[in-house]
């Protein structure tokens, strides 16, 4: 029998053996297929539409018609591809060939130049001729040169752009060195003039007095371990910013605290990876974050702070004492691997209510500091603030309350923060999101009661002893049994009411 598949090579053989006459197509080798030139769309775009070109000419000697100038064309720009790695699109790469807008004479938009932009012609409030526009219902400026030009000038480094998050940490080694003072002054002063965003954050591991000397408080009063336990809903991707608000404490000046936690009684504090939880709390949802921190150098929640700054400020009584300490702080700054800190580090010094003789030693301690600062390698600037009483009061600071010189200064202060946190700003890449979510931490459990301790009571051989006495067994008395030694009972304490703070 002859095999039919030997004539159709590519013909495939029925289940039974017999021979199939239709062959397979998709067997068969084509040789002559021509595949379509593969076009790449993302290299395509629409070709902008020309002007209108002139009427088409008739040519004289064959009487057809031919567009004038067809022969200069050239069409060669009009596929030109621009390299787009971040996919914006070929239209609007090509928009930046255009050719540039002659801006007309008339044009308004020069009379926004940085130099006029710079001044402020609002009619002065300060000094005599304030009281001058004030009386005569004038609108003369300040003067250039004034202090309340000076002050305006300040507000307006206070109010730049800072773009992410900014962390500025008020570090010192002293208490009563005016720490949680300076903390709350520039709080309010940011607060002030940049509305929402700013929080200040006492990081001490427990029992801080930011909140305290804060303006305004809450009922109830949550702290760090609040937001620690729903940490990770808060740091979420779809986390609402006004919940935060739950945690902190709104102050006039539109500034929020965050309070340390006030127990006394937790096993244990605030350390190295609670600081990391809140801040990738805070820094998602607010802009400018100024830490309290502590008195323990060695303790973790002062040692990140100090490492997580972007700036620091180190307030400075200028004390003979707290002088030492702030230079021993600095050089152990410096030890870790922190210099860069150190030279841009603001110091605020202010010289303590006296005699003329503390007065002098005061200023002479001064300049012996600059000449300490100098052999470390400097530091980023040296301010003097006045002293303010209401900061010495431990009472709480009311921003509209102090001093106008106060207010001044901590506004120059600030603005000099503002400055070198752009500066810091722009020369690292701004952080946008943060892959690291917290998980929610356990309140650490109360410590445990000791147990009560036993009642006092007399021990049996230093209680005086009758004499024994002689029974006669015939004589006729009843025999009472010996009456139970007495002991003292324990007294329960009673239920005593909570304290109520007179001062909140």
């Amino acid at each position: 029998m002859t095999d039919d598949r030997a004539a159709h090579p590519g013909s495939a053989p029925s289940p039974k053996g017999t021979p199939m006459s239709i062959p397979d197509p998709y067997s068969e080798h084509r040789e002559n297929y021509e595949a379509e030139t593969a076009v790449d769309l993302r290299k395509q775009r629409l070709r902008r539409q020309s002007d209108p070109g002139p009427e088409p000419a008739v040519d004289e000697d064959t009487g057809d018609e031919h567009d004038a100038g067809t022969d200069a064309f050239d069409d060669s720009d009009d596929n030109e591809v621009f390299a787009d790695p971040y996919q914006v699109g070929q239209d609007a790469l090509a928009a930046n060939e255009e050719p540039a807008i002659d801006i007309p004479a008339e044009y308004g938009g020069r009379d926004f130049d940085s130099e006029t932009a710079e001044l402020d012609n609002r009619p002065a409030l300060w000094g005599l001729r304030g009281r001058v526009n004030a009386a005569l219902g004038l609108t003369r400026p300040p003067l250039p040169e004034s202090a309340e030009a000076r002050f305006r000038q300040s507000v307006r480094r206070v109010q730049q752009p800072l773009p992410g998050c900014m962390v500025v940490s008020v570090i010192g080694l002293k208490g009563d060195a005016g720490k949680t003072s300076t903390t709350t002054a520039l709080a309010n002063t940011f607060g002030t003039h940049r509305g929402r965003g700013v929080v200040a954050w006492d990081a001490c591991e427990n029992s801080g007095t930011l909140g305290h000397r804060a303006h305004r408080t809450t009922d109830p009063e949550l702290g760090p371990w609040d937001i620690l336990e729903n940490a990770r809903a808060l740091a979420s991707a779809d986390a609402v910013s006004g919940t935060l608000g739950h945690y902190l404490r709104l102050q006039p000046t539109h500034d929020e605290v965050l309070a340390s936690d006030s127990s006394t009684s937790r096993q244990s504090g605030i350390g190295w990876d609670e600081c990391a939880a809140l801040m990738a709390v805070l820094r998602r949802h607010r802009d400018l974050i100024i830490v309290d921190t502590g008195n323990n150098a060695t303790a973790s929640n002062w040692q990140w702070a100090v490492q997580h700054s972007d700036i620091l400020v180190i307030p400075l009584p200028l004390r003979r004492d707290m002088a030492i300490l702030t230079m021993n702080m600095l050089d152990g700054i410096i030890a870790r691997g922190y210099e860069h800190l150190v030279r841009s580090a603001l110091i605020l010094t202010v010289v303590l209510p006296g005699d003329k003789d503390s007065v002098d030693t005061a200023l002479r301690l001064e300049g012996w500091l600059e000449k300490e600062f100098e052999a470390i390698g400097g530091v980023g600037r040296i301010m003097r603030v006045p002293y303010e009483p209401k900061f010495a009061s431990g009472e709480r600071i009311r921003y509209q309350e102090l001093g106008q010189a106060t207010i001044e200064a901590y506004t120059n202060v600030a603005a000099e923060i503002a400055d070198r946190l752009a500066d810091r700003a722009y020369e690292r890449t701004a952080e946008y999101a943060d892959a690291y979510a917290p998980q929610e931490f356990t309140r650490p459990s109360q410590a445990e009661r000791r147990p009560p301790r036993r009642p006092y009571s007399i021990p049996p051989h230093s209680i005086p002893q009758p004499a024994p006495q002689s029974y006669d067994a015939d004589a006729d008395y009843d025999r009472h049994p010996p009456r139970e030694q007495w002991r003292p009972r324990a007294v329960p304490p009673r239920d005593q009411p909570p304290r109520e703070d007179p001062f909140r």
